[in-house]
């Protein structure tokens, strides 16, 4: 049979379960040797779930007969359901029934690897016939590649080194599918369809558009791209970007459209333009909303000044969905963190002429997962933990609504149906009739071949389902009867063996009678893990600034909490989706400003330690630190953060800047506190003007993911801020959090707190 390999992440011993490790089970065996398994996989965000495969062991030939729809999405010209998890992408027939691989593109089934931690990135133009994907070459960096789903899975690349993003990808397609706009070093490109039909791609440095990410992109229509420079809001013509990107130096990009009250930021804000162009909606740092009108004068039309409509969100809460319809309604989904637990909120907004000046208004809307607006833009389908409902978009009425346990996407059909893909399975359901039909299993229940072994069989809460061996769909099969798992027949025998240390948990081991031979059904690939240490270095607890090199592959990822938390929340949520325990190390100033944050921050269950009470040198000669003073400070420290969380801090603790001496340190440990230093610099506290005059040690964000995988060890210590330096920077490295998680669990290694790393290497 064709060699598969699965490059699941190797046990680590006592590390949390917060990666993509395989284990098998379920096996049941047919008189005929085809074999029914479960594969169980861990996903960032979503948790454990179950596929369900089938084996014909006489030709080695692979099926996969369920989808759990990690990103779901419906391309409208074709009318079909694409999904994508870590086994493949993967889409529906026309007739929405069933789920096949997509050719050409990497699947399981095929002897692609299942990858551990977040999904790479991918996108499939609207018309369904591309999709782009963003395949990791290093740490922090991708190839950009166009798949051309309709001539076999042909790759074209579009770019190299385009910095990995695991939130959003760095491309996007235009409405008609003609253009993909890519991001890439700070730069904006464009890459066209048709010059690649035509064979007259020009180089990457001719199709430059301008600074920024894809960020600063909007399109309107198929024609009509908006571009945000600074505070300056342009208008392009697709079909001029050719001669706007050949004569850039010469030409404007675009027309100018509108201005911003602000500077815009690719790094924290986002922007939205209405179908008619009118207004503009701003999010600034994600937190503070405008809707300002898109005009070229400073002033109204008489000269007048006016008020904007503005909605201030709470520190942990960022906007999720933005919708607008073509009146001027806009309705928006907000979602943060309140005491420990996610909370949505439901704005909305008419932009439309009004005498009295608009205002952001909260909706009777609780539990809201997701909003989709329908292709007329008279419904917004509203995804709750038990369905959906339906609201009309201009009255926020409610119009239906239909259950559906545990809902993960919610997509409209072009005729007005949605598809509801969820953790158990994925039904296409018709409003305007009130009924519903089955597309595809998720998960399956317990499942086995049916007694005449021509189908499978498998039973939810909803009924029993049953599947044609050789191909087919899920239909309901009142009645029919799960039989007992076989793992014996005549020719064969099945049975499952634990592989601790390799790259699965377990393997499939096939007995075949016939030839006398014992193998195993999918034979998995070394794992290619960084050498360990040829000796070890003995750490010292006093001044701790390493674990062991030689006894584990793990790192502690510590966050330091100044006066800055912009990145707070965006850290904990990746923390929280990858199930991660950390340390984090606040400053009294910290305290004192953002109580709430530290709530939220002891709430999480994350270990904390002190960053003394005032941030400042103290082993500058010019201010007198004794050990009085030490302690003084470590103390009031303490008393601050319980104050304000109700928290003892943990007794582990750094001076500011990591500078400190013997005096300082042995003041500390007379109170039991541990002084925790680090082993790697990771210089995301260097400034663009710092790096000015010391170009050596600025990098930008994906250069430090880089430089932290290659230069950490076993038992490494690695500084994060958690907020903005004192100054600016092109990015910031919490920003990459997850890219540098996943770099670091695809080579083997587990993300600890300081406690464990120092117990660990005891």
């Amino acid at each position: 049979m064709k060699r598969l390999r699965i490059a699941a992440l190797a046990l680590i011993l006592a590390a949390p379960a917060c990666w993509s490790e395989v284990r098998f089970a379920g096996l049941d065996l047919s008189r005929s040797g085809r074999l029914l398994f479960l594969a169980e996989t861990d996903a960032p965000g979503f948790g454990a779930y179950q596929t369900l495969f089938s084996a014909d062991l006489p030709t080695g030939r692979l099926r996969q007969l369920t989808f759990f729809p990690e990103r779901a999405a419906y391309l409208a010209e074709l009318g079909v359901l694409e999904i994508q998890n870590r086994y493949g992408l993967f889409r529906s027939g026309a007739d929405l029934k069933g789920l096949e691989p997509v050719a050409g593109a990497p699947c399981f089934v095929a002897g692609a690897s299942v990858d551990n931690g977040k999904l790479d990135l991918q996108a499939s133009s609207p018309d369904g016939r591309y999709a782009v994907i963003l395949r990791p070459t290093s740490a922090a960096f991708g190839q950009l590649i166009l798949l051309d789903l309709q001539a076999g899975g042909s790759m074209r690349p579009v770019a190299e080194q385009v910095e990995l993003s695991l939130s959003e990808l760095p491309a996007v397609w235009s409405p008609d599918s003609q253009l993909l706009l890519y991001g890439k070093g700070g730069q904006l490109y464009y890459f066209s369809i048709r010059q690649l039909a035509e064979n007259r791609v020009l180089a990457e440095p001719l199709r430059q558009i301008g600074a920024g990410t894809v960020r600063n992109l909007r399109w309107a229509t198929a024609s009509a791209l908006y571009y945000v420079d600074g505070s300056l809001v342009y208008r392009l013509d697709a079909r001029e970007l050719f001669t706007r990107s050949l004569y850039a130096g010469y030409l404007p990009i675009g027309t100018l459209a509108g201005k911003l009250p602000f500077e815009f930021d690719p790094n924290f804000d986002e922007f939205w333009i209405a179908p008619d162009g009118a207004h503009v909606l701003l999010a600034k740092s994600g937190r503070h909303l405008f809707l300002y009108p898109l005009q070229a004068e400073d002033y109204g039309p008489g000269g007048e000044t006016r008020s904007l409509p503005y909605l201030h969100l709470p520190r942990s809460a960022a906007l999720k969905r933005v919708l607008w319809t073509r009146s001027g309604m806009i309705t928006l989904l907000t979602e943060g963190l309140l005491k420990g637990s996610r909370r949505t909120e439901v704005y909305r907004l008419s932009a439309a002429g009004s005498a009295t000046l608009p205002a952001f208004r909260r909706a009777e809307a609780q539990g809201v997962l997701d909003l989709t607006l329908s292709p007329d833009g008279a419904t917004v389908a509203v995804l709750r933990s038990d369905g959906v409902e339906l609201y009309a978009a201009e009255t926020w009425t409610r119009k239906a609504s239909h259950a559906h346990p545990q809902p993960l996407h919610v997509l409209w059909t072009a005729d007005g149906a949605l598809l509801l893909a969820g953790a158990r399975y994925t039904e296409l359901w018709h409003p305007s009739v009130g009924e519903s039909r089955l597309v595809a299993l998720s998960q399956p229940g317990r499942s086995s071949f049916s007694a005449d072994e021509q189908s499978v069989l498998s039973s939810l809460a909803t009924g029993v389902y049953r599947q044609p061996l050789d191909g087919g769909h899920w239909s309901p099969s009142p009645g029919a009867a799960l039989r007992e798992a076989l793992t014996a027949s005549e020719d064969y025998r099945v049975y499952l063996e634990e592989v601790p240390n390799r790259v699965q948990r377990n393997r499939i081991m096939i007995r075949d009678m016939r030839r006398f031979t014992t193998r195993e059904l999918l034979p998995a690939a070394a794992p290619e893990y960084e050498p360990f240490p040829e000796r070890e270095e003995a750490p010292d607890y006093g001044l701790f600034a390493h674990g062991s090199r030689i006894r584990r592959r793990e790192v502690a990822l510590v966050f330091n909490v100044v006066d800055s938390i912009e990145g707070l929340p965006a850290v904990l949520k990746a923390l929280g989706e990858y199930r991660i325990q950390a340390t984090f190390f606040v400053n009294g100033e910290a305290i004192r400003r953002y109580p709430d944050a530290m709530r939220e921050l002891a709430e999480s269950g994350h270990e904390v330690g002190s960053l003394f009470y005032t941030y400042f040198n103290m082993t500058d000669s010019r201010f007198a630190v004794d050990g009085e003073f030490v302690k003084r400070g470590l103390a009031r420290t303490e008393d601050e953060y319980f104050n304000a969380t109700g928290r003892e801090l943990a007794l582990l603790w750094h001076a500011p800047y990591y500078l400190a001496d013997s005096r300082i340190i042995e003041a500390a440990r007379e109170m039991n506190y541990s002084y925790i230093s680090r082993d790697l610099d990771s210089l995301d506290w260097v400034t663009a003007d710092l790096g000015k005059a010391a170009p050596d040690i600025y990098f930008a964000s994906a250069r430090l993911v880089e430089r932290i995988v290659e230069r950490k060890k076993p038992g490494s210590i690695v500084p994060i801020l958690a907020g903005r330096p004192a100054g600016l920077r092109q990015d910031y490295l919490f920003q990459k959090l997850d890219i540098l998680i996943n770099a670091l669990l695809r080579r083997g290694y587990a993300v600890v707190t300081v406690s464990q790393l120092m117990e660990h290497a005891r």
